[in-house]
């Protein structure tokens, strides 16, 4: 069995008759649009990261039961983590994993034939990414089975032409995202624990954009201010793309940081704001930092709150004028114990929020699922610094 991730060293043994892979959800720590481009998409800044909530994709070259080759690439299911079909998911080519294939087979000049059996667990209508996920490892874990014969960056090519958010996946690790969204570089980022939650309802993601452009323009946030903030490594020509979009306003960081603490205060965060904000709050959660032994983890905290006072996001404002249940669903975050930050994940529903620990997640879950009613999804993750995880597929022993 081998396991690998995007950027891994291993190559998926010659013998395997498939691969299963973890494709994980993204959230969205800072989103800003600059403007409405000509080609009709909008200009973004987005820093997102992958977590540990994550669709199961099985991909095999010959049937699980027969050991007969597969001729032509399908979906033969979608489930649930029940095990139950998932309904309007759709089994042909307006499904992402389908395009994601096609677009792959075109790509290598020959078609790669795969049974594919999807185990749904990222919520859809949410804001997460899985539908992009998905289709980003479609084209990993068929570039894995032929043997690599696409760079990282060539597969983020090919990605960005089926959705905005497929290259984001294809890039290990938390990235910011430019353009679109399509044009993909690292950001660091350590282990962070979060607790996401989906509302019953669901939004479209075209429709929010819709809203947005209808509504009067807003002073820009900056994304350099972002990064300053939780003590990163500063992205490129960040304050040259705000400067170009920024027709409706001059940002200036000094009310980005007041209105950013404002924001946070609402939200019931923690050591958010002025330079001892990150380890005023390492104090309150018990770190210390007196210990080399505690050294990683009162920096871990220390960015787990940095990040939590930084969260932005320009579509949950736009979606609170389309959707009543914005409010609810920050409050509930809100008031749970030990919160560093609560946002909207991209256009939502899904709402995540941010825990010095593991245990405060686990803690802030319970609390959240007494109060949840069925179809509404709570679950703990952390952000992942390697985004998919494969193993290969051998046929059952007769």
């Amino acid at each position: 069995m081998t396991t690998t991730g995007t950027n891994g060293t291993e190559k998926a043994e010659k013998n395997a008759v498939g691969l299963r892979v973890w494709a994980p959800a993204k959230v969205n720590l800072f989103f800003e649009i600059l403007f409405k481009r000509d080609d009709g998409f909008h200009e973004i800044q987005t820093v997102a990261t992958p977590i540990g909530l994550c669709d199961e994709l099985e991909f095999w070259l010959r049937d699980a039961k027969t050991g007969a080759k597969i001729e032509k690439t399908s979906i033969v299911e979608c489930v649930d983590a029940a095990g139950k079909p998932v309904p309007g998911v759709p089994l042909d080519d307006r499904n992402l994993i389908i395009r994601a294939a096609q677009a792959f087979d075109e790509a290598f000049g020959e078609p790669t034939p795969v049974s594919i059996r999807v185990v749904k667990r990222i919520p859809s209508q949410a804001g997460l990414g899985g539908g992009s996920s998905d289709a980003a490892a479609t084209l990993a874990a068929l570039n894995e089975l032929r043997g690599r014969p696409f760079s990282n960056e060539r597969l983020r090519e090919i990605g960005g032409r089926l959705g905005s958010d497929v290259p984001l996946f294809l890039l290990d690790g938390a990235s910011v995202g430019r353009s679109r969204g399509e044009i993909v570089e690292p950001f660091d980022l350590p282990e962070i624990w979060l607790v996401v939650l989906k509302p019953t309802e669901g939004l479209s993601t075209p429709a929010v954009f819709r809203r947005y452009v209808a509504l009067p323009p807003s002073p820009k946030r900056s994304l350099d201010a972002f990064c300053a903030a939780v003590s990163t490594r500063k992205p490129l020509n960040g304050e040259e793309n705000l400067n170009k979009a920024d027709k409706e306003g001059k940002t200036n960081e000094e009310n980005w940081r007041k209105e950013n603490g404002k924001i946070n205060e609402e939200n019931g965060a923690s050591g958010i704001s002025g330079e001892n904000g990150p380890d005023e709050a390492s104090k309150e959660n018990g770190a210390n930092g007196t210990s080399s032994a505690n050294g990683k983890t009162t920096e871990t905290r220390a960015v787990a709150a940095a990040v939590g006072g930084a969260l932005f996001n320009r579509l949950e404002e736009v979606a609170a004028t389309i959707w009543d249940g914005v409010a609810r669903y920050r409050a509930l975050l809100a008031a749970t114990r030990d919160v560093l930050g609560v946002q909207m994940s991209g256009s939502g529903t899904a709402f995540f929020a941010i825990y010095p620990s593991e245990a405060a997640a686990n803690d802030a879950a319970e609390a959240l699922r007494r109060q949840c009613v069925d179809g509404e999804t709570v679950a703990v993750a952390r952000t992942l610094a390697q985004t998919f995880r494969f193993e290969t597929l051998e046929l059952a022993a007769e």
